[in-house]
């Protein structure tokens, strides 16, 4: 049976949330489109659209109604998309009629009409993820984070996080796709990084008495340093040329070496931190030119992974239906997650 579409909007996370069988309505911004084409020939849509709660993704059938109402002047009637229309649609706002199906046996998001709205009355930036974590916050621990450095080291970070480069960090998302595709997501996934591999480097240094906190912090700060040119928030997160074509692993260790030869930082520290930036994927395949091959490298690159590997997990289960342990399919990771219940509160 049909449930009745629901009067109010929902929001991403809520519209995650529903069961098979559940018809809504939301307005979003559109962060990702794709064209397809199914088995027996006809085109469909995958579709991702953002509000500040976080994505939704979709399939739009060829049966559905795209429609443009974005035309303020009230004489205008409503029209269809063109196709070459539907295809230039990442960054704008929209009004869906949404779905829930059961696809085998995980519940799978369709979209029956998308309304293209007008920006005036409903501006991109109003739907626009971004991290839970206030700013100020996450400024705090950045900080706090660098005061636990060693002089030079301290002060070669203060000259790299500043003016207009310390802004664009703040504001960047980490990825368009996967973990903290969002604003201010470039500096909450680093935080979490660089805390997690300050733990591991506390746990470790007594054991290993030559492991340096101090470039562990900062291989950790600056791992990333190349998404701030990679990736940008046009409204919603991309890539840009110089992400797709060099990626953000060779544009951090270009950008990090040339503020390194800027600041007079010591060639052995600049060597040391420049290895773990240029390793912290951790294995050639996913894109690091070298492998870890210091204390500091092996720590940051572990931290790196968690992070990235708990975040996806996070996202899979934390909206899935009442009732449902096993997420959907995650690409990413290659696996489905599992989330147990009954116990959870117990366990909190």
């Amino acid at each position: 049976m049909t449930t009745p579409v629901q009067s109010k909007l929902l929001k991403t996370s809520d519209a995650r949330a529903l069961p098979a069988g559940e018809s809504y309505k939301g307005i979003y911004i559109v962060s990702g489109i794709q064209k397809k084409t199914d088995k027996n020939g006809k085109t469909f849509w995958d579709i991702s659209v953002s509000d500040e709660r976080g994505t939704l993704n979709a399939k739009v059938w060829s049966d559905a109604g795209w429609v443009d109402r974005s035309n303020p002047d009230p004489e205008s009637k409503p029209g269809f998309l063109a196709e070459s229309e539907i295809s230039s649609l990442r960054g704008h706002v929209v009004g869906v009629n949404g779905k829930t199906v059961d696809f085998r046996g995980q519940v799978q998001h369709n979209f029956n009409t998308i309304t293209l709205l007008d920006e005036e009355k409903f501006s991109p930036s109003n739907y626009v993820a971004h991290s839970e974590i206030p700013l100020e916050i996450l400024d705090s621990r950045f900080d706090d984070l660098i005061g636990k450095c060693s002089p030079e080291i301290r002060d070669f970070l203060r000259f790299v996080f500043d003016g207009p480069r310390l802004k664009a960090f703040r504001s960047a998302p980490a990825a368009v796709a996967n973990h903290h595709a969002y604003a201010n997501g470039l500096i909450e996934h680093t935080v979490s990084v660089t805390e997690a591999a300050l733990a591991m480097a506390n746990h470790y240094r007594d054991i290993y008495p030559s492991l340096n906190v101090s470039l562990v912090i900062a291989g950790a700060l600056l791992h990333d340093l190349g998404k701030i040119s990679a990736y940008a928030m046009s409204p919603a997160p991309e890539i840009t040329v110089q992400g797709a074509v060099l990626d953000h692993i060779a544009i951090g260790f270009a950008d990090f070496s040339r503020l390194a030869g800027e600041a007079g930082l010591a060639p052995d520290i600049s060597t040391q931190i420049g290895h773990v930036i240029l390793s912290h994927h951790g294995q050639k395949e996913f894109g690091s030119p070298v492998l870890p091959a210091t204390l500091e490298a092996l720590i940051v690159a572990s931290a790196d992974e968690l992070d990235f590997r708990l975040f996806c997990w996070n996202d899979a289960t934390s909206d899935m239906p009442a009732g449902q342990s096993i997420s959907a399919f995650n690409f990413a990771m290659e696996r489905r997650f599992w989330r147990p219940r009954g116990d959870d509160d117990a366990s909190r």
